[in-house]
């Protein structure tokens, strides 16, 4: 059995020219400085101050409207942050306040007969309540809250980087998709959602998942509430599901996010921010038809456990069954989600949550086969490769921990943790093989059974806090995360099942079983250990009232080990690193109070598993990332906006080599590839233009290219990303019970990882109408794709991997609250 290490050295992050070695060891010392310094003012008393806020006087014109419309254009006017659950404001209305009150004076005319009261937990930041005699209980604090206006396409603030925090002031790009637009675009999984965000694109994996990619490079992680878990490592391409019924909103970084997550970061990262126990109760049903025998029903309960409102719970049923335009494939899947949140003090709260994911299908792999040329073959789009037979079975079980203490305003201390178990069985054959064009044959039918089974544990921990020093006030935030993956993989893959007449192909074959199948090939096990562990922390000082310094770094230890067993032989890949120290650098200038200049400068250290054809485990990726921009909040914060140019810089990214054959578990290895570049320009604006008008629209110029690449020099290194990607959504409230929603997507053409496979540029057109009933009830028809333009939506290889787009769907969504 062959062992292959890598242990990382300083010697390879030295070859970055940006920082030299006397700056490396300056900087880990003001790292290391900075650390101590807040853990020793974390222990000293920090005494609040009374909000002056809360009692001045100021003259407000609010119009009467929806409640929750109503309360986020008072607070964005009085310069303060209320949370609001979405369920305890819908179908409320206020009558809307005109003349000169103070800010809870404000708030309690808005209020005004709803039962409900804002209450001041911390300086300028507010809780809905139901009001209560003050004789009660203190107020309750809201984990699950939405910043600012729940029925806007942002948010005031993310919990991306460990703190609430504006977006403003992030010297990276952040993207934010709410609940509510999720629920007028109908976006119901996270490749919903993905593809919906300015700047990334995905991919369909051979298998049941997607590949994400921002600015590049792949998006390979994801964060739940803030604990990082890695998703890529599936023994044959990537089964990655994710029901969004479970969350409130996701949060996207684009560029590298080591810093929080580790090694598994370059694209960016994304944060799932799971729904919580309400304060008030609330009942939501939705029932949905539509094209393709799409039918789903979905049921979201939530509200307080006890008179006090110190336990809260929360539940979510979701069933969805689909057939598909591709004939045979249909899906029948299963949600079931509960969540508990326990005020044990009025500074503690304890929030657990428990989901189970079932889905079954009938699937269609690999999509579809180019002539040798790589042509399209212009099938229809409803044509099917596999066979009758074809089966996946998934189960998804999480199990979901935090605990947050509130030491006083300004220091807060979060731990989470999560626990996932998933498993994976399929059996199904699909096409492959190029055609030729003279005689249409030359696809094969190939046999393929898995049985993965994974499990998944994330830890995070962070102490964040503000402290006063040379004379003035600083954030910082330090802490410590976990995560380890194990599984148990197996599979078998046969060819020589037979030819298929990719114009007229029979469905109807003989079913294997993994036995069978194994008989042809030889029974194959996979089995991963993946381990990461780090120590990060960032320093937020305030150099002057618009200049502020973001110094940061992280500490991370990574070992990877892959066990596998095929008919190409056994073996044993073991990648580590230890103690690598990654820096991250930003700078945020106020231009005015509602426009924010910034830059920012990080590092990348990602170890690799991949193999060389000698069997070799590759070098780590090594490169930098920088990123300069500028931010707004426009229409008092209810609009956020950005502009960023970017550039990222890489060395020894893993790239399949074709000449190697298939020595690696059956597929081929991989080389490091040389120098590769990647960068652009990248605009944004999002959020409630007008009271009627919610609007999000991004557009993204990228390229990459290999600078130094004996094989690839000055060619794009990855040609499935568009050089312009533009995306746009806006829903506009016509009158009090009717809106209208239109959007699209368009893009530049892309190519496969073979070069002669194209897809040109296309723009697709999506759009809503909606009716509310009455103050409970609302009906929506959503057409996606509304002019039936076909292209394909994933491109790959020759023999293998295009996808067609969607053709149109239409959807009837009925949703009350009650």
């Amino acid at each position: 059995m062959k062992h292959h290490t890598h242990h990382s050295s300083r010697a390879a992050q030295r070859q970055l020219p940006p920082v030299t070695p006397m700056a490396r060891n300056i900087y880990c010392a003001l790292f290391a400085m900075g650390l101590a310094l807040g853990a020793t003012l974390v222990a000293e008393p920090v005494h609040a101050q009374e909000s002056a806020t809360a009692v001045t006087r100021k003259a407000y014109a609010i119009p009467a409207g929806a409640l929750g419309e109503t309360l986020a254009d008072f607070a964005g006017k009085a310069g303060v942050t209320i949370q609001i659950d979405s369920a305890v404001v819908e179908g409320r209305r206020s009558p809307g306040l005109s003349g000169s009150v103070s800010v809870s004076e404000g708030f309690a005319r808005l209020l005004a007969g709803s039962g409900l009261e804002a209450v001041e937990r911390s300086r300028y930041i507010y809780i809905l309540r139901t009001a209560q005699m003050e004789s009660t209980l203190p107020a309750v604090t809201v984990t699950a809250a939405v910043a600012a206006d729940v029925t806007s396409y942002t948010t005031r603030t993310v919990s991306i980087g460990k703190t609430d925090q504006k977006l403003k002031d992030i010297p990276q790009s952040v993207s934010v998709v709410t609940r509510q637009r999720m629920d007028d675009q109908n976006m119901t999984s996270i490749y919903d959602v993905l593809e919906n965000v300015t700047g990334v694109v995905t991919t369909a994996s051979p298998m049941a998942g997607k590949y994400f990619f921002a600015r590049g490079f792949p998006i390979t992680s994801l964060q739940y509430d803030g604990v990082p878990l890695s998703r890529q490592y599936y023994s044959q391409a990537s089964s990655l599901t994710e029901n969004m019924a479970l969350y409130e909103r996701a949060e996207v970084l684009r560029g590298a996010a080591g810093l929080w997550q580790g090694a598994d970061s370059m694209g960016g990262a994304v944060n799932l921010v799971r729904k919580r126990g309400q304060t008030e109760k609330t009942i939501s049903a939705t029932v949905k038809a539509g094209s393709y025998n799409h039918y789903g029903a979905q049921l979201d309960v939530g509200g307080p456990m006890n008179e006090s409102g110190t336990i809260r719970g929360r539940a979510v049923l979701d069933y969805d069954t689909q057939d598909s335009f591709i004939d045979f494939v249909g899906s029948k899947n299963t949600t079931l989600y509960g969540a508990i949140d326990i005020d044990l003090t009025s500074q503690t709260t304890l929030g657990l949550g428990i989901s189970y994911e079932k889905t079954r299908a009938t699937p269609s792999f690999a999509g579809l086969p180019r002539y040798t040329d790589g042509g399209s073959l212009n099938l229809r789009r409803g044509t099917f490769l596999g066979s009758d037979w074809n089966e996946l079975n998934n189960q998804q079980t999480r199990v979901f921990a935090d605990l947050t203490h509130r030491f006083n305003d300004d220091w807060r201390l979060k731990v989470g943790a999560v626990y996932m178990n998933e498993r994976n069985d399929s059996l199904y054959s699909y096409g492959q093989g190029a055609v030729n064009r003279a005689t249409g044959a030359g696809t094969s039918r190939i046999g393929v059974a898995t049985d993965f089974r994974g499990e998944h544990v994330g830890l995070d921990a962070a102490l964040s806090g503000k402290f006063q020093a040379w004379g003035r006030r600083h954030e910082v935030i330090m802490g410590a995360n976990y995560s380890n993956y194990t599984s148990d993989d197996k599979y078998a893959i046969a060819t020589g099942l037979g030819a298929i007449n990719v114009f007229n192909p029979n469905p109807y074959t003989p079913k294997p079983t993994m036995a069978s199948l194994a008989a042809l090939s030889n029974l194959s096990t996979g089995a991963y250990d993946v381990t990461s562990k780090g120590l990060y922390g960032t320093m937020r000082l305030s150099l002057t009232d618009p200049l502020s310094l973001i110094i940061g770094g992280r500490v991370s230890w990574y070992e990877n080990k892959y066990d596998s067993v095929s008919r190409w032989g056994a073996g044993t890949t073991l990648s580590k690193s230890s103690g690598e120290f990654t820096p991250y650098m930003g700078l945020t200038y106020a231009i005015t109070p509602q426009w924010t200049a910034y830059g920012s400068y990080t590092e990348v250290f990602v170890p690799q598993s991949q193999r060389n054809a000698a069997q070799q485990t590759l070098d780590p990726i090594i490169g930098s990332n920088y990123e300069l921009g500028i931010k707004g909040e426009l229409f008092d914060q209810r609009v956020n906006t950005s502009l960023a140019l970017f550039r990222y810089i890489h060395k020894n990214r893993a790239v399949q080599d074709i000449d190697s054959g298939l020595l690696c578990d059956g597929d081929y290895c991989s080389r490091a590839s040389g120098k590769v570049r990647s960068q652009g320009v990248e605009a944004e604006v999002g959020g409630k233009m007008t009271s009627r008008l919610n609007l999000t629209a991004g557009y993204t110029y990228n390229t990459t290219r290999y600078l130094q690449d004996a094989a690839n020099e000055g060619l794009i290194f990855n040609p499935q990303v568009p050089k312009h990607l533009f995306r746009t959504w806006a829903d506009y409230r016509v009158s009090e019970t009717v809106s209208a929603g239109l959007g699209m997507t368009t893009q530049s053409n892309t190519q496969g990882r073979d070069k002669s496979v194209v897809q040109g540029g296309y723009t697709v057109w999506n759009a809503r109408a909606a009716y509310r009933i009455d103050p409970r009830w609302t009906l929506a028809l959503n057409v996606n794709n509304l002019f039936d333009k076909h292209y394909y939506a994933t491109i790959d290889r020759v023999n293998f991997g295009s996808l067609y787009g969607n053709p149109r769907e239409v959807m009837m969504t009925l949703r009350g609250t009650f």
